[in-house]
Formats: structure tokens, C-alpha cells, sequence
């Protein structure tokens, strides 16, 4: 493995420190909904579905806000977009705790719309700041980061809810957002071209110019990957509960998020990705099938996850660099902020349909279903991806034949 490659990264201006506070921005970010839920449980002592409920509707706030507040990143850069964010963060997390049901509930909503835009920040700063050749592994550095927060993030927030209280744990993760995001206001990192800061007006993009064309296979292979983690981790969980072991669950996840990290740490360090962004998708789906065939033993469903874990993670950074790389000038924000709502719709789709089937009929089944879901999305997206690529090829073959047609 070339580690070198990572230090290169890393030595861009301001990358360092970028990372730094971005991973700390995704431990606040990806710990909210179980600190929702143990607020609503815990400090309002209503059910689980009511908690799922107040996550659903914030997850709803977050689909819609990521590509608002991106577009407004393109327009006016990161400052104005974090200050009117962490108002809204402070503001939620501070007075959640006193809130009643219907309130915590509605403003859910709002606390989705402003989320903390920590992981778009240091996509757009990559995709602006790190040469092209470098930049697969810049967002395996990336992935690298984020897998380590929903390791850290969703278990401290237990802990810390359990340990003291939700109240404690709901005004703690306001603390961190507030912090984490006060650091990147003051950092300010540069995530529109550097050619087009003399000019305060970007140039306007019209929907139909980026929209199109290769982009949706890429968010399609997103949404993919997602899917396949969030409904294996699920059906996981059901698997070692129908045999009687759920109490290796823990491990098992560990495992999984261990060889994710591998995995990212390889693929980052590779001169060029092996496959395009969908290719690797599909085989997340592909391999996560092998889940089906270990559910009776854990030790062996560890080995099982192994391929599929360690593959989601250079999957994430290929969809990653692959959608900052079409993004054109103008509309980088939006087309990540796309790319997040990408991110939210498979884990949202994910964890339900694997319980779903769970509870419908086995684990082997969910395996099988979430693992086929994936592949096949992923499989549409990979040819998209190739009869676009075809059809390019085929233009540029045609076009000095039509110039030289006489007249």
C-alpha cells in the first residue's frame, strides 16, 4: 500500500485541520437519531414508534435541506450557511429536552432542514482543493472518517443517555454541533473554485446541465450502498437474536466497521480505482447475499461481512468522487448536497425493508432481499453508466466526420 498517498492529501492547505473538525461534526451528526430516540424514550417516556416517528420527519428535514443549504454554499460560500445552521442546532438541542411530544416532533422538521453540514463541507473542500488525481483517495480518507463516527458517534450517545440521562446526552450532542461547527465557521474552508472568488456571483447552472446524464447512475449506486449497509446491519442484529446470540451483535458490528476501514484505507492508497463507482456498489450487494448462509453461527457470519464491509466503504468514496466530479462550477454544493439526500434515501429505505422482512419470514431472506435490492439498483446503474459512456464515445468519433462533410 503507497500511505504516502494520504500524506500527500493531507498537506494540502487547510485539509488537516478540515478533517479534523469534519469528524468531529459527523460524531454529533450521525448520533442524533439515537439520541432522539432515547430522548422521546427515556425523557418523554413514549414508545419506540413514536420515536421513530420524530427520526422519520427529521430524516425528511435532512433530505430536504442538504441540496438547499449546498445551493446556498455555491451562492455564498460556508459562513453564512453554518451561522444560520448553528443557531438553529444550539437552539433545538438546547430546549429539546423541555419540549413536549407534538413540539420535539415538529421542530424535528426544522432541526433536519438546518443539520450541521459537516459532511458536506469536506466533500466540497476535496473536490475544490485536492488534485484530480489524488482525489479517490481524498475521499478514502473521507469514508475513513466517517465510519469511525457512526462507530464512536450512536455508542456515546447511548452511553452517556444511559449512564446520566437523555436530557444530559440531548444537550451534550448540542455542545459538540456547536463546537465542531464553530471550528469550521472559523476555519472556513473554500468550497467554490478558486477562480470564481474574485467574482462574488457564481455563474448560474440550470437544473437540466447537471441533472442528467451520468450523475443519477452515481447517486443511484449511492443509494445502493447505503441500502446494503443499513439492511445488513439490521439483519445482522435479527439473525444472531433467531439463534439465540444476540449478545455478539456488538462484535459483529465491530467487525463489519473494522474491515470497512480496511477496506477504505487499500482502495485509498491505490494509484487508480479498480472499477467505476456502480461496479463496486454491486458488489457490496452482491456480497452481502453470503450473509444468508452464516446466520446460524456469529463466528461465521463474521467472515461472512467481511467482503461485503470491507467493499462499502471505497464504495462510498468512489460515489463520492465520482459526483464532485461531475458537478459543474456553480452547482458543486447542490449536486453534493444531491449526493447527501442520496445517502439519506438508502439508509432510509435500508434498515425498514431488512425488519420488515425480518419479521415477514427469516434473516436468511433479508440477507437475500436487501442484498438483491442493492445489486440490481447498482447493476441499472452501472449500465446506465456504460451506454452513456458509449454514446459519449460515439460522438467524439462522429463529430470530426461531420466537420469535414462538405457543404
Amino acid at each position: 500500500m503507497r500511505i504516502g498517498t494520504y500524506r500527500k492529501v493531507l498537506a494540502q492547505p487547510g485539509i488537516g485541520p478540515l478533517m479534523l473538525l469534519g469528524f468531529f461534526s459527523k460524531i454529533a451528526v450521525v448520533a442524533i437519531p439515537v439520541v432522539m430516540n432515547l430522548g422521546v424514550v427515556f425523557g418523554l417516556d413514549r414508545g419506540f414508534g413514536a420515536a421513530g416517528l420524530v427520526i422519520a420527519v427529521w430524516t425528511v428535514g435532512v433530505a430536504i435541506g442538504g441540496p438547499l443549504q449546498g445551493r446556498m454554499m455555491d451562492k455564498y460560500g460556508v459562513r453564512p450557511v453554518l451561522g444560520v445552521s448553528l443557531l438553529g442546532q444550539l437552539l433545538f438541542w438546547e430546549l429539546g429536552p423541555s419540549m413536549s411530544y407534538g413540539v420535539l416532533t415538529a421542530s424535528a422538521v426544522a432541526c433536519g432542514l438546518l443539520n450541521l453540514p459537516g459532511f458536506a463541507i469536506v466533500r466540497l473542500r476535496l473536490a475544490v482543493g485536492v488534485p484530480e488525481e489524488r482525489r479517490h483517495t481524498a475521499f478514502a480518507l473521507d469514508a475513513m472518517t466517517s465510519n469511525i463516527s457512526y462507530m464512536v458517534g450512536p455508542a456515546l450517545g447511548v452511553t452517556i443517555a444511559t449512564a446520566i440521562s437523555s436530557d444530559v446526552s440531548m444537550r451534550g450532542l448540542g455542545l459538540v454541533v456547536g463546537l465542531a461547527g464553530a471550528g469550521l465557521w472559523l476555519l472556513n474552508p473554500q468550497v467554490r473554485d478558486a477562480a470564481k472568488t474574485v467574482d462574488s456571483t457564481p455563474p448560474k447552472v440550470p437544473v437540466r446541465q447537471w441533472f442528467k446524464g451520468a450523475l443519477i447512475p452515481v447517486l443511484a449506486a449511492t443509494t445502493a450502498t447505503t441500502l446494503a449497509t443499513a439492511g445488513y446491519e439490521t439483519a445482522i442484529v435479527g439473525g444472531l437474536r433467531d439463534s439465540g446470540q444476540v449478545e455478539w451483535s456488538g462484535l459483529v458490528l465491530t467487525v463489519c466497521g473494522l474491515c470497512s476501514l480496511i477496506g477504505a484505507l487499500v482502495y485509498g492508497s491505490l494509484k487508480k480505482p479498480p472499477l467505476p463507482a456502480a461496479g463496486i456498489a454491486a458488489l457490496v450487494g452482491v456480497t452481502t447475499l453470503l450473509g444468508g448462509f452464516a446466520t446460524g453461527d456469529w463466528r461465521w457470519l463474521c467472515l461472512a461481512m467481511v467482503l461485503p464491509a470491507a467493499l462499502c466503504s471505497p464504495a462510498f468514496a468512489a460515489t463520492a468522487s465520482a459526483a464532485s466530479a461531475l458537478a459543474p462550477v456553480g452547482a458543486r454544493g447542490l449536486v453534493m448536497g444531491c449526493y447527501s439526500a442520496a445517502l439519506t434515501l438508502g439508509n432510509s429505505i435500508g434498515a425498514p425493508l431488512s425488519g420488515a422482512v425480518l419479521d415477514a419470514r427469516s434473516p436468511v431472506w433479508a440477507f437475500t432481499v436487501i442484498g438483491l435490492a442493492s445489486a440490481g439498483l447498482a447493476g441499472l446503474a452501472l449500465a446506465r453508466g456504460a451506454y452513456l459512456a458509449r454514446s459519449d464515445v460515439k460522438e467524439n468519433r462522429a463529430a470530426p466526420a461531420l466537420a469535414d462533410t462538405p457543404a
